[in-house]
């Protein structure tokens, strides 16, 4: 980050002047984020707030201050001393504010720690029983326990109608003396405090809501687990603009998100679980998108929720969900991150986001870069976030940025409907203007498209460029010219095979099917070889497909072609990418794709030049190379 040159020279003025001065740490000044950078405190020490929330306060003048708290790391996975807190005026700069929460390390510290003794003085014996099995977080215990307990994803707020500051965390440890695991309770435990900077006393932690067992499948394999438990592992808080205070945490082993109602003091639900009302008091959503470290916000009266994959420590794709009221469904929006960063969310996982300026929907994004074998100096990575059409959310980059970089926005959507296709590469029949409400106003604003997005047959994010450089995409489907085949390989009339076939008479009357006579055009195509459909109706060329069985080819014939050139287009995605399967593709004999890899993206192959003769036939053959049996989405043929 860069550093301000005169508190720098000054720093190294006085550790030349003063012995004692030579091995202190050099605390810089910051003016700027550098995600995945090293970050020190205002003592030159590195931030320890792992895991963390950022919370907007005022100080005793009047000024707005920032408050960071986050897991203490400082002795890697084990030992956590607790709950660790900064402060800032600027977002840039962080002041070592202790720590909020303190970890135990003796159950004799209620007797013999001043700290202790005088927080939990009128705790009967049960209560203190509870403090000492949430918050012992010894590697090495001795009071007969096998494992520690586990303080994760701390988020405080601030409760104004009791004036109280409130934290809730992930808090965990084996449900048993002889339990092996650190993960079994799967809690969540609250803290309370009359100060932002604590010290915080620790009140219980719970299992949280539930739908009942026999309501809904259970999204695992295992029958040993159900929706039931109330597992309450990653976590958040968020409260909303008429005071009411949410949890938002990954339930159902991760499976399934939650958001429960907290009550009006904040330091339980706002009714137990067993008497709790879906959509009253909570909401199950996204269930079995395996979703985990959430971050919820709200802009222009829509929630966000930003989530992440639950693989560990392994970094993972972001995605981010919207509901029109915080106890509503959660739709999908997708992954907010485009480009290099999008496979693993520039290498971070999602931790809160912090509301620098709500009315002008300014956000920032807070992550953290994982690093088990060093979790004491493991990165930060803020990034700024933005907005485009109709609100649709953008992260990054993980470049070096300031506050001054995030811009105003107010919701804006384009109003010009566009047409269900366009010609492969070919923008020409797309409107050269649109037009662009903003609130009650609407303008007409000169549009470029990018040829770039619709390269490929298939749907597209086709992207349109405003003549004042602001961009949106519209869902759009390719179709090659001349198109005389059109096969989707699951067997499905799915919305975009649909649109293909409006784009000039086809030969084939269905989405597939055995090799026969089309019941309408009497052309002879379909596929030979041993396999069977994947896919919904509700899904698209590339996710409905055909695999193989017992390591056989799937051979498509295509027939009544008029004599010339054709080229024949091919779709490919592996929903189940790790089986990491390859095949040979050859068209009338002829080898055109040595090695094609299978992969979780949408692949699109054009193989042109294929000649037909006075026989009027295609044959496509794909035909495995290594063990895992193959498959092909769809097939597209056209003339040159």
């Amino acid at each position: 980050m860069k550093l301000f040159r005169p508190l720098l020279a000054l720093a190294v003025l006085s550790a030349v002047l003063s012995p004692a001065a030579v091995a202190a740490p050099v605390a810089p000044a910051y003016d700027s984020f550098r995600p995945g950078a090293e970050w020190r405190d205002t003592s030159g020490q590195v931030i320890q707030a792992h895991g963390g929330q950022v919370v907007p306060s005022t100080d005793n003048r009047g000024r707005k201050i920032w408050y960071w708290y986050g897991e203490d790391r400082s002795n890697g996975y084990y030992d956590s001393p607790g709950v660790h807190l900064y402060s800032s005026y600027d977002l840039y700069n962080w002041k070592d504010e202790g720590l909020a929460l303190r970890a135990m390390s003796s159950v004799d510290q209620f007797e013999n720690d001043k700290y202790f003794s005088k927080l939990y003085k009128k705790y009967t014996p049960a209560q203190k029983d509870v403090v000492w099995r949430d918050l012992s977080t010894n590697a090495v215990r001795t009071d007969g326990w096998s494992r520690p307990s586990i303080l994760e994803r701390p988020k405080v707020i601030y409760n104004r109608a009791t004036r109280k500051w409130i934290m809730w965390v992930h808090s965990d440890g084996p449900s048993a003396p002889d339990s092996t695991s650190t993960y079994a309770r799967a809690e969540a435990g609250v803290a309370i405090a009359d100060s932002p900077k604590g010290p915080f006393r620790w009140i219980d932690s719970y299992r949280l809501n539930h739908v009942p067992s026999d309501s809904v499948p259970w999204c695992g394999t295992s029958s040993a687990f159900d929706p039931a438990g109330g597992m309450a592992r990653d976590m958040n808080l968020f409260v909303d603009d008429d005071g009411k205070a949410y949890i938002i945490y990954s339930s159902e082993e991760n499976r399934t998100m939650y958001v429960s109602k907290l009550n009006r003091d904040y330091t339980y639900l706002s009714a137990r679980p067993e008497n709790a009302v879906q959509g009253k008091d909570f909401v199950r959503t996204l269930a079995c998108n395996q979703r985990e470290a959430p971050a919820m916000f709200k802009s222009e009266g829509r929630y966000y929720l930003v989530t992440s994959g639950a693989t560990g420590w392994d970094p993972n794709p972001a995605r981010y969900a919207t509901a029109s009221t915080v106890l509503g469904q959660y739709a999908d929006q997708g992954n907010p991150i485009t480009a290099p960063g999008a496979a693993d969310t520039y290498r971070s996982q999602s931790t809160n986001v912090i509301t620098v300026d709500a009315e002008r929907n300014k956000f920032v994004f807070m992550g953290d870069r994982w690093t088990p074998s060093d979790l004491k100096n493991a990165p930060y990575v803020w990034m700024p976030m933005s907005f485009g059409e109709g609100g649709s959310l953008s992260i990054g980059p993980d470049q070096e940025w300031t506050l001054g970089d995030l811009t105003p926005y107010r919701r804006w959507s384009v109003e010009t409907k566009l047409p269900d296709y366009v010609l492969l590469g070919d923008t020409s029949a797309l409107p050269t203007k649109v037009q662009v409400r903003t609130g009650s106003r609407t303008q007409t604003l000169a549009v470029t498209w990018d040829v770039s997005t619709v390269a490929k047959p298939g749907t597209a994010h086709l992207r349109g460029i405003l003549a004042d450089g602001r961009t949106f995409t519209r869902s759009i489907v390719v179709a090659p010219r001349n198109l005389r085949y059109a096969v989707n390989a699951g067997g499905i009339a799915t919305a975009d095979w649909q649109v293909l076939t409006r784009t000039g008479p086809l030969l084939n009357s269905n989405p597939e099917q055995p090799l026969g006579t089309d019941p309408v055009t009497g052309k002879t195509w379909g596929y030979t070889g041993a396999g069977a459909p994947s896919g919904v109706a509700t899904g698209d060329l590339y996710s409905t497909l055909r695999y193989a069985k017992n390591h056989e080819p799937l051979v498509y014939t295509f027939g009544g072609l008029e004599p010339g050139t054709y080229t024949v287009h091919a779709g490919y995605f592996d929903p189940w990418p790790w089986a990491n399967r390859a095949a040979q593709v050859t068209i009338n004999g002829a080898v055109v794709d040595q090695q094609r890899l299978f992969t979780g993206t949408n692949e699109a192959a054009a193989y042109g030049g294929v000649v037909v003769g006075a026989d009027g036939k295609i044959t496509v053959t794909v035909a495995p190379t290594r063990s895992p049996d193959i498959q092909v989405s769809w097939l597209l043929v056209s003339a040159s």
